[in-house]
C-alpha cells in the first residue's frame, strides 16, 4: 500500500510539474521578453491594453506557492535544485514588470498626452527601482541552491 501511495504522489507531483508548474515557468520566461512590446503597443495606440496584472500575479504565486507547501510538491526541487532559484528570481521580476505595465496601463485610461508622459516616466522609474531593490536584496540575501528549501521543508 505504501509503494501505491509514494507512485500515486510521484505520479501526481510530475504531472502538477508538467502542466501547472510548466505553464508558471513559461509565464516567467515569456513577460521579461514581452514587456517591452506591451510598452510599445499601448505608447503607439495611446490606449490602456487589458490590464490583467493582478490575475497574473495570483495565478502564478498560487501555483508556486502550493508547489512550496505541498510536501509530495516539493520534492521536485530535490529533481531540480536550480528551479527554487530561478522561480524566486523570475518571479520577482515578473511581478515587478506586471506592475509598470499596470501603471502604465492606468495613465493612459485618460485620452491626455501629458498624463501620458508622467505615467510613462513613472513606469520607468518603478521598474528601476524595483530592480535595483531586487538586486539590493538578492546582494543580502544570496539564492543559495540547496540551503533556502531546507528552510521550507522544516514547515
Amino acid at each position: 500500500m505504501q509503494r501505491l501511495i509514494r507512485l500515486l504522489g510521484i505520479t501526481f507531483a510530475a504531472l502538477y510539474f508538467i502542466f501547472a508548474m510548466g505553464l508558471v515557468i513559461i509565464l516567467l520566461l515569456i513577460t521579461p521578453l514581452l514587456f517591452k512590446n506591451d510598452v510599445s503597443v499601448i505608447r503607439t495606440s495611446g490606449f490602456a491594453g487589458q490590464n490583467m496584472s493582478v490575475e497574473l500575479i495570483s495565478v502564478a504565486g498560487l501555483f508556486i506557492g502550493i508547489s512550496l507547501l505541498v510536501p509530495v510538491l516539493r520534492k521536485v526541487y530535490d529533481v531540480l535544485p536550480w528551479l527554487f532559484s530561478f522561480i524566486k528570481i523570475f518571479f520577482v521580476s515578473f511581478v515587478i514588470l506586471n506592475i509598470g505595465t499596470s501603471i502604465l496601463n492606468y495613465g493612459y485610461e485618460i485620452n491626455n498626452p501629458t498624463r501620458h508622459t508622467i505615467f510613462y516616466i513613472l513606469m520607468i522609474v518603478f521598474v528601476i527601482i524595483g530592480r535595483l531593490a531586487m538586486c539590493f536584496y538578492f546582494w543580502k540575501k544570496p539564492v543559495n541552491i540547496g540551503k533556502e528549501e531546507e528552510h521550507y521543508y522544516e514547515r
